[in-house]
């Protein structure tokens, strides 16, 4: 009977243990650390953090507040944030910054405004409203009319020039054209030319008030916005050829008509791009010597201007804050063009250009060219610009060449370094003077 006993009470105390066993489940770390949230939070029971959604919910960040109804996370970093006084824009909740396009927008520049509706920072001022004198662009950023990266004085001119239509400010084309009529006619800063009240007086014409006014044919008293071209009498009698036209004022045939310069008999009227007289003595100097010109240009006779080929020549772009003033170079077979100078032993060419010294121009010079040949060290080349080297890339020295004769592609090397300059692999080599360069041009020749 004891063993009946017993044996009962050890079972019903393990099937207590278990039943117990059983019905603990998971740790709730909410109870067990008596955690209290704020009213919008709950807290996760896992692990017991108080949270945006309760379990599996997130914590929100600093200056962020939890909604209780949507269960996500609002950013507080705009709510004392006023964007009224940067037009268009609104305020970014990742950051609390005025944004052109609020959250995820861009912040405007200084020189830019924000348009709402395409959500873009565009240029502060209107540059389609505004009209800038011949051959200047105006600047979106300023509103200023500028002349390539400059602003001309009032009374420049912006002048285009070179091979590359360089920009450059320029005196006035006016400041030596004297327009008759003491005022009645005024030059176009933009061409140079006198007209009467901004039109061109043809042949015969007079700039003069309108018919019956008090001023007459010939002048009078009335505005100069209110002048017309009117038949004149020092021009009755048409005679002017080339290209000139009468001059009401005093009936001579002038190089682009009123105003316009009066070309010597031995000289010819040009019209573009301004009115001028070409031809005559335009090399000679008023002592009777030439003209001389510099980095191998020479003077056109029509013009007296120093250009690459001279007659029909090209003007070389002048120096700039970023670039020297290039140089004309002639090779043999006459042709010529300006090119950009430059140091072999530190070249600074543009992208896509390589520093040679050419020893077989007429000016023996070192330019910036594109590389005309793939020539590797130790090949032959019959030009300057044959030789390249691909890795690194750069130019090589087409040593030797000269008319009719090949030379040898070499390393150029700076002569004041010596041989330090040339590479010693798999071969020693020195470092010596090009033969007609200027003095520290070398190349390395293997030993």
């Amino acid at each position: 009977m004891r063993q009946v006993l017993w044996g009962a009470l050890a079972l019903g105390f393990v099937g207590g243990v278990a039943l117990s066993s059983c019905s603990s489940g998971p740790t709730n770390l909410c109870n067990s650390k008596n955690v209290k949230c704020d009213s919008s939070l709950i807290c996760d029971p896992s692990d017991g953090v108080c949270k945006c959604g309760g379990r599996g919910g997130v914590v929100c960040p600093d200056q962020w507040v939890c909604d209780p109804v949507s269960n996500t996370c609002k950013s507080t970093l705009c709510a004392t944030v006023d964007c009224s006084a940067k037009i268009g824009t609104s305020c970014d909740v990742v950051d609390g910054t005025c944004k052109c396009g609020g959250t995820g927008g861009k912040v405007c520049s200084a020189s830019e405004v924000c348009d709402p509706n395409a959500k873009q920072c565009k240029p502060a001022i209107d540059c389609n409203s505004k009209a800038c004198p011949r051959n200047q662009v105006c600047d979106t950023s300023t509103g200023a009319c500028k002349c390539g990266e400059s602003i001309c004085d009032a009374g420049a001119f912006c002048s285009v020039a070179g091979t590359n239509d360089q920009k450059a400010c320029i005196e006035s084309l006016c400041a030596t054209v004297q327009c008759p009529g003491d005022g009645v006619t005024a030059c176009d800063p933009n061409d140079g030319i006198c007209k009467c009240n901004g039109v061109v007086c043809l042949s015969g014409e007079a700039c003069a008030c309108p018919a019956g006014s008090d001023g007459g044919v010939d002048g009078g008293s009335c505005e100069a916005t209110a002048r017309v071209c009117v038949p004149g009498s020092a021009c009755a009698s048409p005679h002017c050829d080339g290209g000139t036209t009468c001059d009401p004022a005093d009936g001579q045939c002038k190089c682009g008509g009123p105003g316009g310069p009066l070309c010597a008999a031995d000289q010819l009227c040009a019209l573009t791009p301004a009115p001028a007289c070409q031809g005559g003595a335009q090399c000679t100097l008023p002592d009777g010597g030439p003209k001389l010109c510099e980095g191998g240009t020479s003077c056109n006779p029509e013009n007296g201007i120093c250009t690459c080929g001279g007659l029909g020549g090209t003007v070389c772009p002048a120096a700039t804050n970023t670039d020297p003033a290039y140089i004309c170079v002639q090779i043999p077979n006459g042709q010529q063009s300006c090119k950009r100078p430059c140091d072999v032993r530190s070249p600074d060419c543009p992208t896509g250009t390589y520093c040679y010294f050419d020893s077989e121009a007429v000016t023996p010079a070192a330019y910036c060219s594109a590389p005309t040949g793939t020539s590797q060290e130790g090949d032959a080349c019959i030009h300057a610009t044959d030789c390249f080297a691909n890795n690194p890339p750069k130019s090589l020295d087409c040593n030797g060449v000269s008319l009719g004769q090949a030379g040898i592609c070499r390393e150029y090397c700076d002569v004041a370094t010596g041989n330090q300059g040339c590479t010693q692999v798999p071969r020693p080599q020195t470092c010596n003077q090009i033969s007609g360069a200027p003095a520290g041009f070398g190349y390395c020749q293997p030993q």
